[in-house]
């Protein structure tokens, strides 16, 4: 009889301990919850001015220079400034012909790793805004698939 009533005692501490244990952290999490609700956080500012347009170029997919057997895929977008339609439309053409002519001169050794894929984003963006006269803010390479 008196390990049963030991046994219920100490459970009855023991719910007793997780209940209050329970309030504890539950008022600790809404304090925490209300400190993050109060706190607005600052609009991040962006890089671009308000005439900048994304403007996404057409995929584009011709073989490599070295093998002639590798084939490449890619998909660009450029960020460029305040341009017609027409003028955007035109430029993305010229810029998808450097790009071509860019792939077809390479081989895929100059693609290999991350400082590989570094030097293609920036000779593709240099030629952009070459080619842009520096209408062309950034070129962003979504997709490269060599094959």
């Amino acid at each position: 009889m008196r390990l049963m009533a030991a046994i219920i005692f100490l459970t009855l501490i023991a719910v007793g301990t997780g209940i209050l244990a329970g309030k504890l952290l539950l008022a600790s999490a809404e304090r925490a919850a209300d400190a993050r609700r109060s706190v607005t956080a600052a609009p991040t500012a962006s890089s671009y001015a308000g005439s900048a347009r994304l403007r996404k170029l057409s995929p584009i997919v011709t073989n490599l220079g070295a093998p002639a057997n590798n084939w490449a895929r890619i998909e660009a977008s450029m960020v460029t400034e305040s341009l017609s339609d027409e003028e955007a439309g035109i430029l993305a053409a010229h810029i998808s012909e450097d790009i071509v002519a860019y792939l077809r001169s390479a081989s895929v050794a100059q693609f290999e790793g991350a400082r590989g894929l570094q030097h293609l984003r920036d000779d593709l963006a240099e030629r952009a805004t070459v080619r842009s006269l520096g209408k062309v803010r950034e070129l962003i390479i979504e997709t490269l698939v060599i094959q």
